[in-house]
């Protein structure tokens, strides 16, 4: 493990408070790491993402305070979604606005995002506006799943067409039109 990602870690555990200069630099090689895949980061999927938001939302519904909320799910949520939400959180701590937290994260934590930056603007608490945001999510992603699928279906009507088109030809125009020319020619 490298020292750096060690540091990530202890900041991101609490033990030490952190520094401005050190938590940027972190903040950095957390988006760096997220974005480029190292380490097996990768962004969350989805389902992964709405199952982490609603979690949250239930922390939060317990009395968690919006930041140790962050906190406690990335424990616990294991993969992509953990690790994002841990990247958010630590920038809350560090001092970022809820708009500019987020922007750390995928653009898959969009209507997180907005929901998020909704219930702070509005002095409100951002459970209920995070479910929906899950759900919405959830309508998308399941939206485009069916989208893929349709045009999937489409694409290999083409092929099918092409490989059976022949065989038709060959086996049922090509005899009709010999007989109708032996007929012409008769």
């Amino acid at each position: 493990m490298t020292p750096g990602l060690v540091g990530l870690l202890v900041l991101l555990a609490g033990v030490l408070p952190p520094p401005r200069a050190v938590s940027r630099r972190a903040l950095r090689m957390a988006e760096r790491g997220a974005d480029a895949g190292g380490g097996g980061a990768a962004a969350a999927a989805v389902a992964d993402a709405a199952a982490a938001l609603g979690l949250l939302a239930a922390v939060l519904r317990g009395g968690g305070g919006t930041v140790e909320s962050l906190e406690a799910v990335a424990r616990v949520e294991p993969g992509p979604a953990g690790r994002e939400l841990a990247v958010v959180a630590a920038a809350h701590r560090w001092g970022a606005a809820p708009e500019q937290a987020w922007q750390h994260v995928g653009s898959g934590w969009s209507a997180a995002a907005a929901a998020w930056h909704a219930a702070h603007a509005a002095g409100a608490a951002p459970a209920a506006l995070l479910e929906e945001a899950a759900r919405r999510m959830i309508d998308v992603e399941s939206r485009r799943v069916e989208a893929a699928v349709h045009r999937a279906g489409v694409l290999l009507v083409l092929p099918l067409g092409l490989c059976f088109l022949p065989g038709f030809v060959a086996t049922t125009v090509a005899p009709v039109v010999l007989l109708l020319l032996g007929d012409g020619l008769a």
